[in-house]
């Protein structure tokens, strides 16, 4: 067997294990309070002993903050991928958020639920935070505050989106989100306005 292919394999089998035991935790967050949450549940849920789980993280909260960090640097890479176009629209940023909360409603679900001060929850509220202060050309202490207002706002709405057992449809949520913003209009920058 080849160097490269060995490597492979081996990357297969990490990023494989790393599936499972973000599933098994995923699954065990549904049934129970994170806090707790054993390595002895993961590795049973997941199949795997604890040599394995050890090799890649210290204890579950590092497989939680594994998890949420990985989950961040995909939304983050989602809203540079639209950035540069001159047609970034806060409603395509919303629509994009939705679609990758959507994709990923087991594991945000779960991530939600944890009352942590640093949880996920709060990660996205600085994403889109830091998202709202870039599209800014000058930047004041006012902008500091509406862009926490702007971002708090959006992403309890969508954890409640998310969380909700029948939830109204994707579309009309950001519809439902850009129009609560039109009044903020000073706050949006002006592509944003005029397209909604």
């Amino acid at each position: 067997m080849e160097w490269d292919t060995m490597a492979e394999v081996e990357d297969k089998r990490i990023r494989r294990t790393k599936k499972l035991l973000r599933q098994a935790l995923t699954r065990l967050m549904q049934q129970k309070d994170f806090q707790s949450i054993t390595v002895t549940d993961v590795v049973r849920e997941a199949d795997i002993n604890r040599g394995t789980f050890y090799a890649h993280y210290r204890d579950v909260y590092d497989l939680r903050d594994k998890i949420e960090t990985g989950m961040i640097e995909d939304f983050r890479g989602m809203i540079a991928a639209i950035r540069p176009s001159e047609t970034v629209t806060l409603k395509l940023v919303l629509s994009r958020l939705m679609d990758y909360l959507e994709e990923n409603r087991e594991i945000v679900t779960a991530l939600i639920k944890v009352n942590a001060p640093d949880g996920f929850g709060k990660k996205m509220i600085g994403v889109i935070e830091e998202c709202r202060m870039e599209l800014l050309p000058y930047r004041s202490v006012e902008d500091a505050y509406a862009a926490r207002f702007l971002a708090t706002g959006v992403i309890g709405m969508t954890e409640k989106w998310i969380t909700e057992s029948q939830p109204i449809p994707k579309t009309e949520m950001v519809s439902l989100i850009t129009k609560l913003l039109t009044p903020l209009t000073p706050l949006v920058p002006q592509s944003d306005a005029a397209q909604n």
